[in-house]
């Protein structure tokens, strides 16, 4: 997220909706003021958290692909598809949503842009009008509400009449509220009234007689047959009425449409009528489609970002060779044959080269982390620490350190990468050590069967709390060279890598009193 994260910030905050960005671990990492404002929170008591703290079931499920598809194609099936979910606010309330998701494979891991949208007064709406129509038919059948009796009872129907045209008034308000129009098509007669909203929806200039065969030449021809066949599901299979679509206006202009509604029967379980309501959703999908179209430019420019990255790296490391060597010859061959000064000059030079040479070394390592592993596959992870400490032997044994380790479980991973994590919080832990021989201690646990969260404790220096996404950040350090050696890579590599086998890194420590560092990988890669 580092190298994009003004770009999100940018683009959410301009969404008219609330929008979250959510990583592959159902954590969110940016959101903007709409989704504040929508839940209640703080963006600081958000970021970080479970989206399921604010769509508690539904969102989370679609971050894992099905074992058939990658996540990202899954998740790419999506796009633009509204899937309705239920949000909970700070205080514990909760309300209708729709979200659509659009995913993007950042080189730090998949992300899922959400767009979610409060749909309290559709819900309302769409009540109001189901509740109507039962009672319209209640009254067409001579039938009171409640009673089950037919009944001539003429103060009886006059008070059901009166009901119904409260009911409709109430329901007329609420669409009105709502900004939507309304339909009711006779489907044995093909008649189609509708409300003057509806009307405005579709571009339509007159109260002419409308039929289903006119008003299907007003949709988009690209759209036709996809309404008709949701408009037969409904009427043959009783699936409820729901589809986005386009309409073209007398002006050629195009307008976006989402409608709502079911097919009501007779007592013999024909389709009678259809009745349901329709709403503009062309701002939500120009957004949509500014989005897809900004988060491709932003993929393309992380990638290039990405292969700059490496070029450099790779291609800088033969000339800047080759002025290390000449600059060590200069320090062999003249060192001492000129004044102090030249001395000095001489040693600055092969110091910076030197330095050059470990920063692109490392710069080279960490675009690789994301992008350059193995397939995944089982893996004891006691043999991928024991790897680790394998290449930190001649480390431990300088130091004195001890490091023990409890049994560890079998994951589905990348061994190299995994090992490789262990590798650099092992080493960090020994390195940043006090005047006492280091302690290390490596474990891992199931943390309430959603994961399993690996940790790495030492007894050394301690990190205060101000610093803890600092040290993950690249090229940042806590201390001078002059007290330790490195670039202040190790960590940012390990964040990237966790990322690409979905998972995430995080430290607790106090200054003085040691640091543990925590991993999680995901349960469905244990066992």
């Amino acid at each position: 997220m580092m190298q994009t994260d003004g770009w999100y910030r940018g683009l959410l905050e301009a969404a008219p909706d609330a929008m979250v960005v959510v990583n592959q671990c159902g954590e969110i990492v940016l959101l903007n003021v709409q989704a504040e404002k929508q839940f209640g929170y703080r963006r600081d008591e958000l970021i970080g958290q479970s989206i399921k703290d604010i769509i508690p079931e539904g969102f989370a499920e679609r971050l894992i692909a099905d074992g058939t598809r990658t996540a990202a194609e899954a998740l790419a099936q999506q796009i633009g598809t509204g899937i309705e979910l239920t949000g909970r606010r700070k205080d514990g309330s909760e309300f209708p949503i729709e979200i659509l998701l659009s995913p993007l494979e950042d080189p730090e891991g998949i992300l899922v842009m959400a767009a979610i949208r409060d749909i309290t007064k559709r819900k309302q709406t769409e009540e109001a009008l189901r509740q109507s129509e039962e009672r319209r038919c209640l009254l067409e059948n001579g039938r009171l509400h409640g009673s089950g009796k037919v009944t001539r009872d003429v103060t009886a129907r006059k008070k059901a009449e009166e009901d119904l045209r409260d009911s409709e008034e109430m329901v007329r308000m609420a669409v009105e509220a709502a900004e939507m129009g309304t339909w009711f098509w006779n489907v044995q007669r093909d008649e189609i009234s509708w409300s003057d909203k509806f009307g405005a929806l579709f571009g339509l200039t007159s109260n002419a007689k409308l039929t289903y065969k006119l008003i299907i030449q007003v949709i988009h021809q690209d759209d036709r047959q996809r309404l008709d066949q949701s408009v037969q599901n409904t009427l043959n299979l009783g699936v409820p009425y729901d589809i986005e679509y386009r309409v073209v206006w007398p002006d050629s202009s195009v307008h976006w449409i989402a409608a709502k509604g079911r097919a009501y029967r007779s007592a013999q379980g024909v389709a009678e009528h259809m009745q349901g309501i329709v709403m503009d959703i062309t701002e939500r999908k120009t957004s949509e489609e500014r989005l897809v179209k900004m988060m491709g430019e932003l993929k393309r420019s992380n990638d290039d970002l990405q292969q700059f990255a490496y070029v450099a790296s790779h291609d800088l490391q033969e000339p800047l060779r080759m002025v290390a060597s000449y600059t060590q010859l200069l320090a062999r061959r003249y060192k001492g044959r000129r004044d102090s000064d030249a001395d000095e000059l001489i040693a600055y030079a092969v110091d910076g080269s030197n330095r050059m040479q470990v920063l692109i070394r490392d710069l080279l390592a960490y675009s690789r982390a994301g992008t350059n592993g193995k397939a995944l596959r089982e893996v004891a992870s006691e043999s991928a620490l024991k790897e680790a400490l394998a290449n930190l032997r001649a480390t431990i044994e300088d130091s004195g350190a001890d490091v023990t380790y409890d049994p560890l479980p079998t994951v589905t991973t990348d061994s190299v990468q995994l090992a490789q994590v262990f590798q650099n919080l092992v080493g960090n832990a020994i390195k940043y050590r006090r005047a006492e021989l280091p302690h290390v201690h490596v474990s891992a646990a199931k943390n309430g069967g959603d994961e399993w969260i690996f940790s790495v404790r030492d007894n050394g220096l301690g990190i205060d709390s101000q610093y803890f996404e600092r040290i993950f950040v690249l090229f940042q350090r806590l201390h001078g060279r002059e007290e330790f050696e490195g670039t202040g890579i190790g960590l940012a590599i390990c964040r990237k890598i966790l990322q690409r086998l979905g998972g995430r890194i995080w430290v607790e420590s106090q200054p003085e009193k040691g640091s543990t560092f925590y991993f999680a990988l995901p349960e469905g890669a244990g066992k």
